[in-house]
């Protein structure tokens, strides 16, 4: 008996050995090529598909709760990663804003400035005057005196005496004031409704002048006023009066030797008569106190 049992290890052991090593992937081989023909058959027929449906149903939850992990660790890493290029894209931003409000800014001041050249351009080809625009930079809160400054001074050319003109978009180019003082970069302007303002006028009526005197009124309750004017020269409502280039000659106390002839004033509104001079109230073409650009006439053409 016990050799017996001694004998069968021995046969499996001899078994096993005779079986050659080299031999089993083959065998495993044919078995898998044998078991993916099945599946490749079975599939053809549709007898798989209910279970592949079966197994992505049961595999499908698993995969959006991984697939959703996924894209919030993106998230989370994108947040981070562009939290940085998002503030350097908002500097940017402001930098670029802040650069176009300035070029807005410029262009609006250009439009303007195009605007009072073009204004300028206008006059000289109307008249003989060679012009310098001016900003009226303060008009002074004293109630006494009609005055403003502009923003132009003896740097620019500009002389006390020296007309200073405006237009109404529509009106004619007229006299608003006279340089009364000049510094390097600004002037002071006596408005010509000020009472303390003379010019020598003439008055166009039918074809015929007559001269006169136009003061200020504006402390009186007034603007203008034109006096001196021979009883026999004929006045009438709507007559143009412009400067007569006359001022020194008449011994007025401003120095108005610069203030050329033919610059618009204003129209007769209402005529009185005292003694043997006529007077008239008028009413100025530009109004000294609504303008905003002026032109200084720095020489005229002969």
């Amino acid at each position: 008996m016990r050799n017996f049992l001694e004998d069968i290890p021995i046969k499996l052991r001899r078994e096993r050995l005779n079986t050659p090593a080299s031999g089993r992937p083959f065998v495993l081989a044919v078995v898998l090529c044998l078991v993916a023909g099945t599946l490749i058959i079975l599939d053809r027929r549709g007898m798989i598909t209910p279970i592949r449906l079966l197994a992505q149903q049961s595999v499908a939850p698993a995969a959006q709760v991984l697939t959703g992990l996924r894209d919030q660790a993106n998230d989370i890493t994108g947040v981070m990663r562009s939290d940085g290029d998002l503030r350097t894209q908002i500097s940017i931003l402001e930098q670029e804003n802040s650069q176009l409000k300035a070029e807005n800014l410029r262009m609006q001041q250009d439009q303007v400035e195009n605007v009072f050249l073009r204004q300028q351009l206008q006059i000289q080809r109307e008249q003989p005057w060679r012009l310098l625009g001016a900003e009226v930079a303060v008009r002074p809160p004293d109630a006494g005196r009609r005055v403003m400054t502009v923003a132009r001074g003896t740097a620019d050319g500009v002389r006390t005496g020296m007309a200073v003109i405006g237009q109404n978009p529509g009106g004619p180019a007229a006299l608003v004031g006279i340089v009364e003082s000049v510094g390097t970069h600004t002037a002071e302007v006596l408005l010509i409704t000020d009472f303390s303002s003379q010019v020598s006028a003439r008055i166009i009526h039918a074809g015929r002048v007559g001269l006169g005197l136009v003061q200020g009124q504006w402390q009186q309750g007034s603007r203008l006023r034109l006096g001196q004017v021979d009883r026999s020269t004929l006045i009438a409502h709507g007559d143009a009066v412009v400067s007569a280039g006359l001022t020194n000659s008449l011994h007025v106390p401003l120095d108005l030797a610069a203030v050329p002839a033919n610059i618009p004033i204003g129209s007769v509104e209402t005529v009185s008569a005292s003694g043997q001079e006529h007077s008239a109230e008028l009413k100025p073409f530009v109004d000294p106190d609504q303008v905003r650009y002026v032109w200084v006439i720095l020489s005229q053409d002969a």
